[in-house]
């Protein structure tokens, strides 16, 4: 079945949607509702109030919306990793990766704020893995902060992707104070313009200004199924780092350099859920991205023509393992993996 998105073909995105139909089949069988998010955006609450009140949308509605999200989010990592030949052929392993891991827990399927959130968070990430930093103008910089400026109006706590930013701009970019302005002016444009149209409708807050950081960490959510989810998350992590670092010697230096600033995206987003104090499993999504990113490299460096039934095997047995981990939890509440209780 994987060898199928190893081309780069236009007809291969047709195998994708229909993947992802087959993957995330469960959600669209039972919606799951959406996530309150008590610290989103405007640009987040207000629609998704407006289609609840106004249009009357139910779960159905707002999941085929988060499923097809998940699929332009998955596109877009693609596009990323291909564009700037962090993998050596045109495939589609990374959508597939993307598709298959988020799959492992409810709340990166729900409507939220995070996952709208990534879906802006991820075109910004452009300039970061360009080959050739000295080409970029200043227009594209400008472009990159004005959509963490948007993410940030969706979900406050993705400001902190700014840092990605200024460390790349450190790394590869000879210091010009014009440049890390820029990137400044291109985040505070879409909430200075929320802040004098709020101004000017008379709701105006200084709380938009407001970027709280959540110093109590909230450990209710983690449980058996949660800690197998993780674990397979974090195998295959490290299998696609091992699989990176040996083929590294092969890789050009900039290509080595854009793995390495991946591995500073993933660090980043690890903060993003301190920030957050464990209080959503959503915010883990941009650590998914990240994930996904490097477990792709299992599906295109093993030997497919060897170890096809293998890979095919350990593909579907993955599919399975995050079907029971979504449908156990909720129908056989009974079962216990582990000695201890369900509850750490």
């Amino acid at each position: 079945m994987t060898h199928l998105f190893r081309s780069g073909n236009p007809s291969t995105l047709v195998w994708l949607m229909l993947y992802a139909l087959g993957v995330k089949i469960i959600f669209l069988i039972q919606p799951l509702p959406v996530i309150s998010d008590p610290h989103a955006g405007f640009l987040y609450t207000y629609p998704v109030s407006a289609l609840q009140h106004d249009l009357h949308w139910g779960n159905g509605h707002f999941q085929w919306i988060a499923v097809s999200l998940l699929f332009i989010l998955a596109l877009e990592l693609n596009q990323l990793l291909i564009r700037y030949h962090l993998l050596p052929g045109r495939n589609y392993y990374p959508a597939m990766s993307f598709l298959l891991l988020s799959t492992f827990h409810p709340a990166w399927n729900q409507m939220s704020a995070s996952l709208v959130a990534c879906c802006f968070l991820l075109p910004s990430l452009g300039i970061v893995f360009h080959p050739d930093q000295q080409s970029i103008r200043r227009a594209q910089i400008y472009n990159a902060g004005l959509m963490i400026g948007i993410a940030s109006l969706i979900s406050a706590s993705f400001s902190i992707f700014l840092i990605l930013l200024w460390l790349v701009m450190m790394v590869n970019r000879p210091f010009r104070i014009a440049e890390w302005l820029l990137v400044l002016m291109g985040w505070l444009t879409p909430i200075y313009f929320y802040a004098v149209g709020s101004f000017l409708l008379d709701h105006f807050s200084w709380q938009i200004w407001k970027f709280t950081i959540n110093r109590q960490w909230h450990t209710d959510w983690l449980n058996q199924w949660v800690t197998v989810s993780l674990v397979v998350l974090g195998l295959m992590f490290v299998i696609g780092l091992g699989l990176v670092w040996h083929h590294m010697v092969g890789m050009m230096i900039q290509v080595r350099k854009s793995w390495i600033l991946l591995l500073c995206f993933g660090i980043i987003a690890i903060a993003l859920v301190l920030w957050d104090g464990f209080s959503s499993m959503a915010d883990w999504l941009p650590l998914v991205l990240v994930i996904s990113a490097f477990a792709s490299n299992l599906w295109w460096y093993v030997p497919v023509h060897r170890l096809r039934w293998t890979i095919n095997l350990l593909h579907i047995l993955l599919i399975l393992l995050a079907w029971a981990v979504i449908y156990l939890p909720v129908h056989q509440p009974q079962i216990s993996l582990f000695p201890w209780n369900r509850h750490f």
